[in-house]
């Protein structure tokens, strides 16, 4: 990559022709910018932010780029952008803006997608040839670049910040909204339409939520979600959820889990963000007594609700939950040596109040 296209005679006009493209060759082309959007299932809406810095003033004639995988196993373009007319002198910022692309070949699309998703940085790959004019001589150029580009570092810092239950639900099933953190560590801003995720607890799906309008520019990014808490599912594997929450219950912690499900844009279906997200999970750690009060939150309306307090008010016999909680520990820790240490009795103290309050949805439901 960035050979310089050799010729048999060294002439003035050939002498030139290598100075252009050794210009372009060293052209960093980096992208300090810019957005891609999902319109349709077969295209994208691109923005990109770019520079060249010459040593010389010229004019470029519009150049179709093709970006791609550089370490796949042949040349398939995924999609391809078009650089404007431009002149050039000195440093001159480039920029592609709102250009709708066609999807040229979606499985090197979802490739690429799955690297923006799993790492911190991801390369991004072109192809092009254009024509450079120095005043009346013309010469052709080839473009071929690797850049390298922040991405998502698989969401890190991903997170539920408020729940609040919806009583009665409504008539589509929906019982819950709040807000999350959908942080985006790249380069461009993210579009991706309305975003369905399941809420896991270990192997148990608890739940179903829908972030709508996904618009994640760089940074951190509080979105509203709502969606169906599997009130049902909760109780009836409440053992087997609370025995999978034992780690970050020892932190004062509730672990929620999240995958995708779908990804609609005006109702169609978007397979190529489908096929990453649905693959990938993501975590979520919420305080035990934030995520209780929030909870509680919703039915009393104050903002000083203490959840021990109340549900050790609604009970009155903290001693007989303590019991059946120490039966769960018998049973579910049989064949092994009992816990130690401040780790587990900070685990026993979570464990109590997560039962009182999966008593406390129980006794709503009924």
């Amino acid at each position: 990559m960035n050979g310089l296209d050799s010729s048999p005679n060294v002439t003035p006009a050939g002498v030139t022709f290598a100075i252009v493209q050794r210009i372009i060759n060293n052209q960093p082309m980096p992208v300090n910018g810019g957005s891609l959007i999902a319109l349709t299932p077969t295209q994208l809406k691109i923005s990109l932010d770019t520079a060249l810095d010459t040593p010389l003033p010229a004019d470029i004639d519009p150049t179709t780029l093709f970006l791609y995988n550089k370490n796949g196993d042949q040349f398939a373009p995924f999609v391809n952008v078009t650089l404007p007319p431009l002149h050039v002198d000195g440093d001159t910022d480039i920029v592609v803006k709102d250009q709708i692309v066609t999807i040229t070949n979606e499985t090197e699309l979802i490739k690429w997608f799955e690297d923006v998703f799993d790492n911190p940085t991801v390369d991004l790959s072109t192809r092009g040839d254009s024509t450079v004019h120095l005043g009346k001589l013309h010469y052709g150029a080839h473009i071929e670049k690797t850049v390298t580009v922040n991405s998502l570092n698989k969401l890190e810092g991903f997170g539920i910040e408020t729940m609040q239950l919806m009583m009665p639900p409504e008539a589509n099933g929906t019982n819950i909204q709040g807000t999350l953190n959908l942080p985006n560590w790249g380069t461009l801003a993210l579009s991706f339409g309305d975003i369905k995720l399941n809420l896991m607890s270990g192997d148990i799906r608890i739940g179903l939520i829908t972030i709508y309008d996904v618009f994640i520019p760089p940074g951190n990014n509080s979105l509203y979600f709502n969606g169906e808490l599997f009130l049902g599912t909760l109780v009836q594997n409440f053992g087997t959820i609370l025995a999978s929450q034992t780690d970050a219950l020892a932190d004062g912690n509730i672990q929620i889990d999240a995958t995708g499900n779908a990804t609609t844009v005006n109702g169609e279906r978007i397979s190529f963000i489908e096929a990453v997200l649905n693959k990938r999970r993501v975590t979520s750690m919420i305080s035990l007594m934030k995520l209780g009060s929030d909870l509680i939150n919703s039915f009393t309306g104050s903002n000083q609700a203490s959840l021990t307090d109340l549900i050790d008010n609604l009970f009155g016999n903290s001693t007989l939950i303590d019991d059946i909680l120490g039966h769960w520990n018998t049973t579910a820790n049989s064949g092994t040596s009992e816990k130690r240490g401040p780790r587990a009795a900070a685990a026993r103290s979570s464990k109590l109040n997560l039962l009182k309050l999966g008593m406390k949805m129980r006794k709503m439901m009924r």
